[in-house]
């Protein structure tokens, strides 16, 4: 098994990172022994945590390796961000959320990246107040303030949508940044926020510190997908085995973390010490970021057979809540933002050997 290869790195803003790998049209390169394929993924999270755990065991279990690859992991602030270094080619996919992907369709954007894949499966965003708040519905925003990660959140969009769709005049509402971890609790508890628009994982972070938490109904939202591995129309097309090697090793993850969350957690915290919660004992650290792996793997749809398809009607009803909200000129054909060819092939590993592997690791 090979030391991981993913180094921490975070994208800021639209800048581009200058990356050590001249990634081509097909993005990547051989490592000099043409056995080995050098490629460069995105996720959006401004650090490994426990919520991405399973890409974390593709490296350390070595999935990628089996497949021939060396895969560097680049952390962005956001989808944006992520939708402009695919589309750049400065990294060959990421899992990214549906609205650059989608936007990036309208005629005047030319952004053309299509999904070949799922990950976020459900959407992983979500509003919640403190349990003993007033606030029992979106409308009740109107004057209050909101937290989320980043002002470029996905989680943000997801909010103001919503409160336009609930006839809250966006103004009346105030968004700030409040980071994550320890600052978000401290948010929270010092009644900087009255809501927090967060992730699936943030919640239950927040959870496991203690502070009970209360969702909040976001108009639309129930049936969106929150997107998938992405990638340039143009290289799924002239590089498909790379997505495919990428689609399985992935999966692989997954279907390992699934079966062993505590494994998976170990696996996470020996590739990346900076993930392990601080202040807590080694058991009592292991499980609280297993209950947050667990909280993203229910959106992830781990038990899916074959794994890894999109719904065309989750996609549709992305684009519907786009449409809804004025952000997209004109419809967008689900079908024009999703390629199925590579799920048949992508799923050509036995997951029972995997469940196994995952049951056996020490």
């Amino acid at each position: 098994m090979s030391v991981s290869y993913a180094f921490r790195k975070v994208l800021q803003g639209g800048a581009v990172l200058a990356l050590a790998l001249p990634l081509a049209a097909c993005g990547g390169s051989d490592t000099g022994d043409g056995d080995t394929r050098e490629v460069a993924m995105t996720l959006a999270t401004p650090t490994w945590n426990a919520g991405i755990a399973s890409i974390a065991v593709s490296q350390e279990m070595g999935y990628f390796e089996d497949e021939g690859l060396e895969v560097e992991v680049i952390l962005a602030d956001s989808a944006t961000t992520q939708a402009q270094q695919i589309a750049t080619g400065q990294v060959v996919t990421g899992a990214v959320s549906p609205e650059p992907v989608i936007l990036g369709h309208q005629p005047d954007r030319n952004l053309d990246l299509t999904y070949f894949m799922s990950y976020y499966k459900d959407n992983i965003y979500g509003l919640r107040v403190p349990a003993d708040s007033d606030i029992t519905s979106i409308e009740d925003l109107q004057g209050k303030t909101v937290g989320a990660i980043s002002l470029a959140s996905a989680s943000v969009t997801q909010a103001q949508v919503g409160l336009r769709e609930a006839g809250v005049p966006e103004d009346s509402v105030t968004f700030v940044a409040i980071g994550t971890g320890g600052q978000q609790a401290a948010a929270v508890e010092n009644g900087q926020v009255d809501a927090l628009a967060l992730l699936d994982t943030s919640f239950q972070v927040l959870e496991n510190q203690g502070i009970e938490l209360r969702e909040i109904e976001v108009p639309g939202t129930d049936a969106l997908t929150s997107g998938g591995l992405a990638a340039r129309t143009s290289d799924l097309e002239a590089d498909r085995e790379l997505y495919v090697k990428l689609g399985r090793a992935i999966a692989k993850g997954v279907v390992f973390s699934q079966a062993n969350p505590e494994a998976a957690i170990e696996l996470l915290f020996a590739a990346h010490p900076e993930a392990r919660p601080s202040g807590l004992e080694d058991d009592a650290a292991v499980a609280s970021s297993v209950s947050v792996l667990e909280a993203r793997l229910a959106n992830l749809g781990a038990e899916d057979d074959p794994y890894g398809a999109i719904d065309p009607a989750a996609l549709q009803a992305n684009v519907d809540f786009l449409l809804d909200a004025g952000e997209l000129t004109e419809e967008v054909d689900p079908d024009d933002l999703y390629d199925d060819s590579l799920i048949s092939d992508i799923n050509d590993f036995d997951r029972e050997a995997v469940r196994q592997e995952a049951a056996d690791h020490a």
